[in-house]
């Protein structure tokens, strides 16, 4: 089943990266039924909770400011005019906030060669869409188990 999801979450990753709104990616999948739809609410619901998650304040943080990330010129050599592009939509979305944008931009810079493509990108927010660390949301599938049942 986390295979399944890792599946799902890239080709959600996939439709992003090509302008596609989640609700107009959640339809594709669901029209192509190439995936049950226990798995396509489990990594919805992983994406929700991540984009939830950097609106909603959390205790001990500042509320989120109007600032916005801007690429030095090393960074935007480093990945890419695509890329750049890539991660910027990702931001803007939702998916990723400003914590998981320079983590990502970090271990890309940390990456062996130039050639950077947008599966490595889509394997750093995978990564970073299981946040254990973070204040798990009411309603959150985070904790399920594939035994468990959803009414």
């Amino acid at each position: 089943m986390t295979t399944k999801i890792v599946e799902v979450l890239t080709k959600i990753l996939e439709g992003l990266n090509q302008n596609y709104s989640l609700e107009e990616v959640n339809d594709t999948l669901k029209r192509e039924k190439n995936f049950d739809q226990q798995t396509l609410s489990a990594a919805f619901s992983l994406v929700y909770d991540k984009v939830l998650s950097n609106k909603i304040p959390r205790k001990g943080r500042k509320k989120n400011s109007n600032n916005f990330r801007i690429l030095s010129e090393e960074e935007k050599d480093i990945l890419g005019q695509d890329n750049s592009s890539y991660l910027m939509h990702l931001s803007n979305v939702g998916l990723i906030d400003a914590f998981d944008f320079d983590l990502i931009i970090e271990q890309i810079s940390l990456f062996p060669g130039d050639d950077i493509s947008k599966e490595d990108i889509n394997w750093m927010v995978l990564f970073s869409l299981v946040d254990f660390n973070s204040e798990i949301l009411p309603g959150s599938r985070v904790l399920l188990y594939s035994s468990d049942t959803i009414n």
